[in-house]
């Protein structure tokens, strides 16, 4: 099975994710949500993921989302770390873009996802606590 075709899912409709923005931003999510067309508005069913990233730099990983005019995109804060021992080489600490993902797993014991990231020795990942439950 391929990174790609591993990685495609779905996220959070984007209804909600205007929800969110407007509740922890207030001005941002009312001019997003403003600017946005009614059928975005109303959007509440997850939309698929078609690309995802992980940037150390900033502590966010970003997801693309396949909505509207493919735009729109959902990003949230994560942990950044090397999962092996010893310490980093001069290039891995010397990255500064956002690098694929090519693994995701959620744990619903733990309540966290973690990501794999493409990058150097392999080992780097990202992590962030989720909402993991059963939609039936």
């Amino acid at each position: 099975m391929s990174a790609r075709r591993m990685l495609t899912g779905t996220f959070l409709g984007l209804g909600a994710l205007l929800l969110t923005t407007s509740a922890m931003a207030p001005a941002a999510g009312a001019q997003a949500a403003a600017s946005a067309p009614s059928s975005v508005r109303s959007a509440a069913a997850p939309v698929p993921v078609t690309a995802l990233n992980c940037d150390g730099n900033t502590y966010k990983c970003a997801a693309n989302l396949q909505y509207g005019d493919g735009k729109w995109v959902a990003d949230w804060s994560v942990n950044v770390y090397h999962q092996g021992v010893g310490s980093e080489s001069s290039s891995v600490r010397s990255a500064a873009a956002p690098v694929p993902v090519t693994g995701l797993t959620c744990d619903g014991n733990t309540y966290k996802c973690t990501a794999k990231l493409q990058y150097g020795d392999g080992k780097w990942v990202a992590d962030w606590s989720g909402n993991v439950y059963h939609q039936g």
